[in-house]
């Protein structure tokens, strides 16, 4: 059908100076490179074009940022060569440092780094262990040192739906159905609310959802209900409206924004990271102490509000960096105002 004739054509897209490659695994495509982020970052002067993972990079481009989310060793040691051919092009992340979270027996060990700071509030993680083999799970001693009820998390994350496969178990007998290599991590009671953090350089916005109600000690005590229960992946929980009248807890209250700014800025400086997101809850006991529960790297950001200039903005500081040869575009100790938000 033609265009009528007072209908005006579109506007043609400005050109484009920056060329910024994404290598994504399909199901990010659609929680990220959204039409939404493309038209914005066009209008900002850049183009999102996919990079092929299975072709050279040299041969791709020219580049002036890439970003990525791929695990396997031939795409590292792609990014590798690139960055040692084009050491100036920025790449989010560097592989090295996206490792330390793929491994979630060792991903929290980074809070103690924050902790080390001393300015940091009252913040922990929970007891967890690492369980290999069935073996492992035979050890009384090795589970002796946590307390039910226990979260079991896949070992590895590798972007797979399996990786998030999670079972909440309330009593021992309720191990013998895991799969190995798992985390064993307590369960600690947070009134049903979640805080998730995102972290896109140095901006950080905390947004509430709904977690998992608290276990009361009498369930633990029932041996007529399951020993376990699957749960699915804590990132596609309901999220919590702040208009709603469900009874969320007195935890409800978000946490002070000083106190998450300095969280993120002390875990971005640990990790060596740019876009991540945390899990943090408040603990229901006395005293109130937040625990971070899982780091994410890349997370998808379709569910935080105006995502599209955040990330734009990160990208526009990235490469501005590049060109001037000032580091990472993120100043260190910079971390804007944390935007609090029910989403």
């Amino acid at each position: 059908m033609g265009m009528a004739a007072d209908e005006q054509p579109p506007p043609p897209l400005p050109p484009h100076t920056y060329t910024i490659g994404y290598a994504l695994q399909p199901k990010k495509l659609d929680t990220v490179i959204r039409p939404s982020l493309v038209a914005l970052a066009a209008e900002r002067g850049m183009r999102l074009v996919a990079v092929d993972p299975s072709r050279p990079l040299a041969d791709q481009g020219p580049f002036h940022l890439l970003i990525h989310k791929l695990y396997d060793q031939q795409w590292r040691a792609q990014l590798e060569a690139f960055s040692a051919l084009h050491p100036s092009v920025p790449v989010v992340d560097p592989p090295a440092a996206v490792a330390r979270l793929l491994d979630r027996a060792s991903m929290l060990g980074v809070v103690s780094e924050v902790n080390a700071t001393g300015r940091v509030g009252s913040l922990g993680v929970p007891l967890q262990v690492a369980i290999h083999g069935a073996a492992d799970l035979a050890d009384p001693d090795l589970v002796a040192t946590l307390r039910f009820p226990l979260i079991a998390k896949p070992l590895d994350v590798d972007g797979s739906a399996s990786s998030h496969a999670m079972s909440l178990v309330y009593r021992r007998d309720g191990l013998a159905g895991l799969h190995p290599p798992v985390v064993l991590q307590e369960f600690i009671n947070h009134g049903g609310v979640l805080f998730k953090v995102y972290v896109v350089g140095g901006h950080a916005t905390c947004v509430r959802r709904r977690s998992l109600p608290d276990v009361p000690a009498e369930r633990l005590l029932d041996l007529d209900a399951d020993a376990s229960v699957p749960f699915a992946n804590v990132s596609s929980l309901t999220t919590v409206h702040a208009d709603t009248e469900d009874d969320v807890g007195d935890d409800a209250e978000m946490p002070p924004p000083g106190f998450v700014d300095e969280v993120a800025r002390g875990l971005r400086r640990a990790l060596g990271l740019h876009l991540f997101n945390f899990d943090m809850i408040r603990g229901r006991k006395a005293g109130g102490q937040y625990f971070i529960i899982d780091i994410n790297y890349f997370p998808g950001f379709d569910k935080l509000p105006g995502y599209e200039v955040a990330l734009t903005d990160f990208f526009d500081e990235m490469i501005r960096s590049a060109d001037t040869g000032s580091g990472t575009g993120v100043a260190e100790g910079a971390m804007p105002p944390t935007i609090s938000a029910d989403v």
